[in-house]
């Protein structure tokens, strides 16, 4: 097995670890308002445009370097979201609702001991809605170029499918509309 299959079969882990964990959510400096927590917050505009920074804990990263023999170090992705408020709105307001997002890109930097390997995809994150509350979400992960299909498919399978992912994004997505719903009351 060469290293960059090793590198890429790694790869797993990796985006198991940034979805599954709701990794570490890294504002800008430059720009806070480029923040999609700020943007759902604060944000006004038709378009819900920002970044979302998943960068893995300290804790996942010694645990990535431990899985892989300190071959892998690092990962940061970056998924660029630009997607129609109402979408998202409609999401929150409605009480029987599937909100299904467009494909957003996703661009992520695997580090190794020495170098750098880009990879990209996208996220469509579907979610069901039933009497005000998610009941089935998946990330819609696809498109993953940077490694070969063989080791790209296994990948989105398991990101896609798996049940922590799954149970995680619904906890998030829950909680969310919670909080959007109790802020929408004060409002009024």
């Amino acid at each position: 097995m060469t290293t960059r299959s090793l590198i890429a079969g790694s790869l797993l882990t990796i985006v198991a670890a940034i979805t599954a964990a709701g990794a570490a959510q890294a504002a800008s400096a430059d720009d806070p308002t480029r923040n999609c927590f700020w943007q759902l917050a604060n944000g006004r505009g038709s378009q819900l445009t920002c970044e979302h920074k998943a960068w893995i804990t300290e804790e996942e990263r010694a645990d990535l370097k431990k899985l892989t023999r300190e071959m892998l170090q690092d990962v940061r992705c970056t998924v660029s979201i630009d997607i129609k408020r109402v979408l998202v709105d409609d999401a929150l307001e409605l009480t029987d609702h599937v909100f299904q997002s467009p494909p957003q890109p996703v661009a992520c930097e695997i580090a190794t001991k020495d170098s750098a390997i880009p990879i990209t995809g996208t996220f469509a994150p579907r979610v069901v809605i039933k009497d005000g509350k998610a009941v089935e979400a998946t990330p819609g992960l696809a498109d993953v170029k940077g490694v070969t299909g063989v080791l790209s498919w296994p990948v989105v399978q398991y990101v896609n499918r798996a049940p922590g992912i799954r149970t995680e994004m619904l906890r998030m997505i829950n909680l969310y509309i919670e909080h959007a719903r109790a802020r929408r009351l004060v409002r009024r």
